[in-house]
């Protein structure tokens, strides 16, 4: 039977458009809504997507009056997917060595170079997936989001598929990711030791050596050295990070220098200095120096003997030895330092006024050939003066580049102090910049910092709590 209280029916669209609901006013015993009587009241009030018959239905027969019922829903959109490269190989190097459970330190755990050869695939790329536009209650389309792609990888050393999914390499050697831009350089691997057999090595990338470094022997590299065995009194020189899995027994005639970071299980009788940080886990009569910090990592790891100097800082267990063997560590800016600033800015201001007055000089050529009707493009006075000029502009621009990394480097020296987690022995002294202070009676968990113009010790008790 139909009836007229379908008209005060009430419709109601969600905020979003994607969700309607009718509530039904009650009906006199006997009356009945008809699924046409409310196909019609929602569509009135413009809901004509997605309607739910079933629940339109369900209403009439059960029947539901006064209370809200879902009678529509909208399609959502389904945003599509941006485009995804996956890696075939760690794009991420672990440059800290990870510390076992028992304090001792694990440096086959470093992850500095990962290695690919040719013809392996590094790289898949997936298209971005087709975004679905969705529908709203009344009809209304709701745009989605569409999936942007990736720009391609740019680098050098691999190639990309004509379909442009798929990259490979088409040499072997080491790969690093940097800004999205990959690079396959060469690396020099040595499956056992380097002596006599293998000579001295001086190679323009990374090298990687298996076994050990024996007396006499020299390796070179501009970028880094990693060796698994053990090095004895040779010559390690690398401008990227140097790992020394099995540490240096030095002889007092192994140098280990680069303009990067050093790791090394153990130092013994070496000289051993670093732009950036060193890190071991003992270091045994030596001399270190790091424009960074230095690192003693592990249970009873610590400096006897020799000088260590880190512009930064110094962190260790233990500092000296019971028998008071003499151990020197120096951490700040010291004068030698800061006289080499100050004699590099003196350097700069004498080349930037010769610069200038040889521009002025060169100026006057150039008037004077003008007022003459004179070539004087070939007058040897000219062209040495060009040449002057040209050396002290070079000049110039290395001595911009080394008063930059001076200024960087004392910056570092700002605040710097030594920590000593357990014990430091008699016999110890510790610098901070030009202040002195030498231990007599050992102590523990101190650290030494500067406060006015001395050296004092603190506990650190307290934070090892």
């Amino acid at each position: 039977m139909g009836n007229s209280s379908i008209e005060n029916a009430k419709v109601r669209i969600t905020a979003d458009g994607m969700e309607a609901y009718l509530s039904l006013p009650p009906l006199a015993p006997g009356e009945s809504y008809t699924l046409s009587q409310l196909l019609a009241c929602i569509q009135s009030q413009k809901v004509s997507s997605g309607i739910d018959e079933v629940a339109l239905q369900s209403m009439i027969d059960t029947p539901i009056y006064g209370h809200e019922v879902c009678i529509a829903r909208g399609r959502k959109p389904v945003n599509g997917k941006d485009g995804v490269i996956t890696y075939n190989f760690n794009p991420d190097m672990n440059a800290k060595p990870t510390v076992r459970q028992d304090g001792s330190v694990d440096y086959w755990s470093i992850h500095a170079i990962e290695l690919v050869n040719a013809g392996q695939v590094i790289a898949v790329y997936e298209e971005p997936t087709e975004a679905i536009d969705g529908e709203n209650v009344s009809g209304k389309i709701v745009p989605a989001k569409k999936g942007r792609p990736i720009p391609p990888l740019t680098g050098k050393g691999f190639s990309r598929s004509e379909d442009g999914h798929t990259y490979t390499a088409d040499v072997s050697g080491k790969i690093e990711l940097t800004n999205g831009r990959i690079r396959i350089s060469e690396v020099y691997e040595i499956q056992g030791d380097v002596g006599l057999q293998t000579g001295n090595i001086d190679f323009h990338g990374d090298v990687v050596i298996h076994g050990g470094v024996t007396p006499g022997a020299s390796v070179k590299s501009t970028g880094s050295i990693t060796v698994d065995g053990v090095c004895e009194n040779c010559t390690l020189i690398a401008d990227k990070d140097i790992i020394l899995r099995g540490g240096v027994l030095g002889g007092n005639k192994a140098v280990i220098r680069t303009k990067a970071n050093i790791h090394a299980k153990f130092f013994e009788y070496c000289k051993v200095q670093a732009e950036g940080f060193i890190e071991a886990a003992s270091a045994l009569d030596c001399r270190m120096i790091s424009y960074d910090h230095i690192y003693l990592a592990g249970r009873k790891a610590g400096i006897v003997g020799g000088y260590a100097y880190a512009t930064a800082g110094i962190e260790m267990d233990v500092l000296g030895s019971p028998s008071e063997v003499r151990t020197v560590v120096h951490v700040g800016v010291s004068k030698e330092m800061m006289r080499e600033l100050t004699d590099a800015q003196s350097q700069l201001e004498e080349a930037d006024d010769t610069v200038k007055k040889i521009t002025t000089g060169l100026k006057q050529y150039d008037e004077l050939s003008k007022e003459r009707g004179i070539d004087i493009s070939k007058d040897e006075r000219r062209t040495a003066l060009l040449r002057t000029r040209m050396t002290k502009q070079a000049e110039i621009a290395t001595l911009q580049k080394d008063i930059a990394r001076l200024k960087s480097i004392i910056e570092r020296g700002k605040g710097a102090n030594v920590r000593v987690i357990h014990d430091v022995y008699a016999g110890t002294t510790v610098t901070i910049d030009e202040a002195v202070l030498t231990v007599k009676e050992e102590q523990s968990a101190v650290k030494f910092m500067k406060r006015q113009e001395n050296v004092v010790m603190l506990s650190i008790a307290d934070e090892l709590v």
